[in-house]
């Protein structure tokens, strides 16, 4: 901090003294000490020299104080928050005591010290030291505060600058993420295109060898039905595979519906055990009261049969296998998936192999994903899977580690009242087909629609053709028993349009759609209509007819 008593100390005094001599008298003696000298003769005058941040101190008579006090005032309140001006005031009444009203207008002024006047040039000396000395600090302070706020204003611009460098990495993070996720995607697709060329090749080679065969031999002989039966295992399989890929894409239309898992579980038991072999013990845990679930008994079985195939696989030299089921209420610790909420049925297989590293946990689900050697697995199994559970409304997970692997698969309990749904007849249990009854079949494809039309001929069904939805729309509906529709067509209503439209002018008419691919699953809810999955056989399409003919 400068000395105000070492030459070049800057020292700039204010004085209002207006009776007198006594501003020149002040006056001479400042600049003795090093002060600058600043008159001010009027209210006006000494409000501006309190505004001005280069003043350090003020002197001033009691007169001048009683004459200015309010001007004064107002410039001292409007002071900067680092400045508390010193004020030296000489007063005549200092020495006698002076009025209580007179020492309280005083303290009114907060850095204030009050002189006897006249009063010696030492104690005048001694109080303009101190003065110089408090107003030198509040400069330093001053200082301070614009170096702090320089400094704020720095590191508010760092901060912005660092802000928008972190914005631009995240947008470049995400950027980088999608594209790795499209890769991803990509990749995934790769080795779908490439094990759907694959395994479809090697069905339409089954089939084209035995059509290329089936003329060349007798019609009943031995050679004749193996060629006819290694077609129908193609097509099956053809069949199987295309559902598979379906429900991972969640493009399959589910039946879902009150499932009770726990029979469901014990009437697999020894179909579950068949494909394990005797080398591996299987054990059912199904937890007392479990509730029915909301799910695809066909896709579930092919789930719980592509599970127990995988874990049997990973246990070539013996092991053990454990499906369990149970109820569970979400949210859970126990479930990976956050976004679910509510009751579900919890569906468990456990294996004591070796288990799966994690890079390969991850991928487990994805589709063609395999660790298996070549021809030995089409990685489409777990897949299957996930792509079940998810277009159920559920999830499905691998918990694994050396000691063995677990996949779950939640599925929503079903809103069905347990009593009566486990009173209901078991699936498959339709009545008879009924003679003569009136189809209307809406078929787009020439050969489809003549396959069909002969398949509902040998049922005894009277069927009539409509191209499309609008020729549908155009018959005599009340005149038919059933509407028989596939769902992918051309034009402006597809198999689901048509069948809500069905539905709304005639709502007892039975409707059945057929396909093997549904761009929205999710708009057949809420239709009381069949859905018959492509390719069906005969006897399929019959039960599925029986079953919604037989309430009328």
């Amino acid at each position: 901090m400068a000395d105000p008593r070492k030459p070049g100390w800057n020292v700039v005094a204010a004085i209002c003294a207006p009776s007198g001599q006594d501003a020149a008298v002040l006056a001479d003696l400042l600049r003795e000490w090093g002060a600058h000298i600043r008159p001010c003769a009027d209210g006006e005058a000494l409000a501006a020299a309190v505004a001005d941040p280069a003043l350090s101190l003020m002197l001033f008579t009691d007169e001048a104080l009683e004459t200015h006090a309010a001007a004064l005032a107002g410039a001292l309140q409007a002071q900067p928050a680092w400045s508390d001006l010193p004020l030296i005031v000489f007063s005549a009444q200092a020495t006698s005591g002076g009025s209580q009203a007179q020492w309280a207008f005083l303290r009114r002024f907060a850095n204030l010290t009050v002189l006897g006047r006249p009063s010696p040039p030492n104690v005048l000396r001694a109080a303009f030291d101190a003065a110089c000395r408090a107003r030198a600090w509040q400069f330093t302070v001053r200082e301070q505060m614009q170096s702090l706020s320089a400094s704020a204003v720095q590191l508010e611009q760092r901060v912005l600058e660092r802000t928008s460098e972190l914005i631009a990495e995240v947008e470049t993070r995400k950027r980088i993420e999608t594209a790795l996720n499209e890769a991803r995607k990509l990749e995934a697709i790769g080795r779908m295109t490439g094990g759907v060329a694959h395994d479809f090749n090697n069905l339409l080679q089954v089939i084209q060898g035995a059509t290329t065969l089936l003329p060349l031999v007798e019609p009943g002989s031995e050679r004749f039905e193996r060629a006819l039966h290694a077609i129908q295992r193609a097509a099956s399989r053809g069949a199987k595979l295309t559902h598979q890929l379906l429900a991972f894409g969640r493009r399959q239309a589910l039946a879902g519906g009150a499932l009770d898992l726990g029979k469901l579980l014990d009437e697999m038991r020894d179909l579950l055990q068949q494909s394990v072999r005797e080398r591996i013990t299987l054990d059912m845990r199904i937890a007392p009261g479990l509730w029915l679930a909301d799910a695809d008994a066909t896709q579930l079985e092919v789930a719980l049969l592509n599970l127990a195939v995988n874990a049997k696989d990973a246990m070539p030299d013996g092991g053990r296998i454990v499906v369990g089921a149970g109820n569970l209420e979400l949210p859970s610790p126990d479930v990976p998936e956050a976004e679910l909420h509510g009751e579900f049925v919890r569906l468990t297989v456990s294996d004591t192999g070796s288990g799966m590293s994690p890079e390969v946990a991850a991928q487990a689900f994805d589709p063609f994903f395999t660790t298996k050697p070549l021809g030995a697995g089409t990685g489409l199994g777990l897949s299957q899977v996930y792509g079940f559970a998810k277009q159920s409304g559920g999830t499905a997970w691998i918990d694994s580690s050396p000691a063995g692997t677990t996949v779950s698969i939640l599925l929503p309990r079903s809103a069905a009242l347990e009593a009566e749904e486990r009173d209901e007849p078991a699936p498959g249990t339709a009545s008879a087909l009924p003679a003569g009854i009136r189809v209307l079949c809406v078929e787009d494809d020439p050969e489809v629609a003549e396959a069909t039309l002969d398949i509902l001929d040998n049922l005894g069904c009277d069927a009539r053709l409509a191209r499309d939805a609008q020729e549908a729309l155009a018959q005599p509906l009340a005149e038919f028993d059933l509407v028989f529709s596939d769902v992918v067509m051309p034009g402006q209503l597809d198999g689901i349009g048509l069948a809500r439209r069905i539905r709304a002018q005639h709502p007892e008419l039975p409707i059945l759609l057929v396909s093997g691919y549904v761009l929205a699953p999710e708009r057949l809810q809420g239709l009381s209509i069949g859905v018959l999955p492509k390719p069906y056989t005969q006897e399929e399409l019959r039960r599925a007819l029986a079953r919604l003919l037989a309430p009328r």
